[in-house]
């Protein structure tokens, strides 16, 4: 049994979602056929999605971010689901240090950032603003890089896996 039967097989059939709160929140757009499409475009979206919404430091609404994205750009939702888990309580704090050096590394190199932002706030004030927007700042640059290098990863192992499907090698011949 291959890896799409096996997630395929374990996918929750249309009565079950009826029955779920995704199904009483979003209604009948829940069970769109494209949510739930096991194809190149749709699984490169939905890590797309996950990916860049697991980078941002909105932890406790991730999951409805993804949803709400998967509906809208009708891509797969399980996977959008799950690449937000790449932040969980283990790796949230690494993956947030490291967006907030890159962040205070990218705002410190433009000149007069950190003068505007205390033009507009007291000292104190003016550190937390300037720290979350080195954290924002970082958080987008990994988020927009996880995003691009998923969609490109999954695209070319879709197209690797489909060129060396047996049966492909065979030379088809118009009939005579």
């Amino acid at each position: 049994m291959g890896l799409r039967e096996l997630i395929l097989r374990r996918l929750p059939d249309r009565n079950r979602l009826r029955r779920s709160f995704l199904y009483r929140v979003f209604g009948k757009g829940i069970l769109a056929k494209d949510l739930w499409r096991f194809d190149a475009r749709s699984l490169a979206g939905g890590l797309s999605i996950g990916l860049f919404i697991a980078f941002t430091p909105t932890i406790p609404f991730q999951m409805l971010l993804a949803c709400v994205g998967a509906l809208y750009f009708r891509v797969n939702l399980p996977i959008a689901l799950l690449a937000c888990w790449v932040t969980n309580p283990i790796t949230a704090v690494p993956i947030y240090m490291a967006a907030w050096r890159l962040g205070h590394f990218v705002l410190y190199a433009i000149p007069y950032a950190d003068e505007y932002i205390a033009a507009y706030a007291e000292a104190k004030r003016g550190k937390i603003i300037m720290g979350s927007f080195c954290l924002w700042t970082g958080c987008l640059i990994l988020a927009t890089a996880a995003a691009i290098i998923g969609n490109v990863l999954i695209r070319w192992l879709w197209k690797g896996a489909h060129l060396h499907r047996p049966g492909r090698d065979r030379v088809r011949r118009p009939p005579q």
